[in-house]
């Protein structure tokens, strides 16, 4: 199964995050996708709504505690998230966590634009 972590910052908009999803799911080998992994603590924001939508995926709201656990896993490493929440890379960590415990990463962090995005593989 295929996982999409998605992480952006306040100002992003749906065109946005098409356009990286896109470069993201171009990187990986055509699977399909089985869910939309975003942060729960960005729980009140529209933007994985309408992600999920036009992707006719479902998400899968990942807790902080779970990210934090697998950002050792993580391939980025950055300082501004590393700064905000304790975790590597936001996105890389909520697919791994979507993944399952046997989870890897296929295709690292992708940043455009106020988004980032990553994918992940597992047997969940």
């Amino acid at each position: 199964m295929i996982f999409l972590g998605l992480g952006w910052n306040s100002r992003a908009s749906l065109a946005q995050a098409q356009a990286c999803i896109a470069q993201a799911l171009a990187q990986q080998s055509g699977k399909k996708l089985s869910a939309l992994a975003v942060p729960a603590f960005r729980h009140t924001e529209n933007l994985p709504l309408q992600v999920a939508k036009w992707m006719g995926a479902g998400i899968i709201w990942v807790e902080l505690a779970a990210m934090r656990q697998v950002s050792a896993q993580c391939q980025t490493v950055s300082a501004r998230s590393m700064q905000h929440t304790g975790v590597a890379s936001v996105s890389e960590a909520c697919a791994l966590v979507a993944a399952g415990p046997q989870g890897k990463l296929i295709v690292p962090r992708c940043s455009m634009n106020g988004v980032t995005c990553a994918v992940a593989e597992g047997d969940i």
